[in-house]
């Protein structure tokens, strides 16, 4: 697997992108992309909070300005729980356009798979979720991201989630993001800077997480590269 995933980074790596995404954990399924139609994006980040460090690789196709696939493809090291891998694939559907009407708002429809070190891959859980984004401020490109979802773990009962995130251009390339989310059991905090190294094509992400859940508890640093196509 880990060969698999070096290979996916170098392929992705070498193709043209366009970032669709925001530079969030949980509410990274954002309504404010603009996409032109048969274009990749891709976006990495490291995680450090507690106890547990991961790596994820998440490459995304655009079909069209309205409808995406992306693959969120994740190593995990837990040093309490056990090293493991996941995967996410998750399809967008938009409904409007952002930059015609002011607001965006979609569905998105995700399929959750996880491996635990030395054993086989078996599926984690399926989610519904319904992001809205409305611009507060075009000069400074402030938006407002809200995800609405529900979720069904394997042999556990559905459950609900629930997100915040907002964005602003504080100065030239350089933007402030925050985001909060919390289900039944648990709550991620999410707070940092991203930097456009060179505007719409290549940007860097330096993040703080605070994580409480059943499984995790802890703060550390969230680090993302993405590249974007014009």
């Amino acid at each position: 697997m880990s060969r698999f995933l070096l290979a996916l980074c170098l392929a992705v790596f070498a193709i043209a992108c366009r970032a669709a995404d925001r530079p969030y954990i949980v509410a990274n399924s954002g309504a404010a992309e603009e996409d032109e139609e048969q274009v990749w994006a891709v976006e990495n980040w490291v995680r450090q909070a507690g106890h547990q460090k991961s790596f994820t690789i998440a490459p995304e196709y655009a079909f069209s300005p309205d409808n995406s696939l992306q693959a969120e493809f994740r190593r995990v090291l837990d040093r309490d729980r056990g090293n493991g891998h996941e995967i996410e694939i998750e399809f967008k559907h938009l409904f409007n356009r952002i930059a015609r009407e002011g607001w965006g708002w979609g569905v998105v429809l995700a399929l959750d798979m996880e491996r635990p070190e030395g054993g086989p891959w078996t599926h984690a859980a399926t989610s519904l979720s319904l992001p809205l984004t409305l611009q507060l401020d075009e000069a400074s490109k402030s938006l407002l991201h809200l995800n609405l979802g529900v979720a069904k773990p394997k042999e556990e009962r559905r459950v609900f989630t629930g997100v915040i995130a907002a964005e602003r251009e504080v100065w030239r390339r350089t933007s402030l993001f925050a985001e909060a989310a919390r289900d039944r059991e648990g709550r991620l905090l999410h707070a940092g800077v991203r930097h456009w190294i060179k505007r719409e094509r290549l940007a860097l992400d330096i993040a703080w997480q605070r994580v409480r859940s059943d499984e995790l508890r802890g703060s550390g640093i969230v680090l993302g590269l993405a590249w974007y196509d014009l």
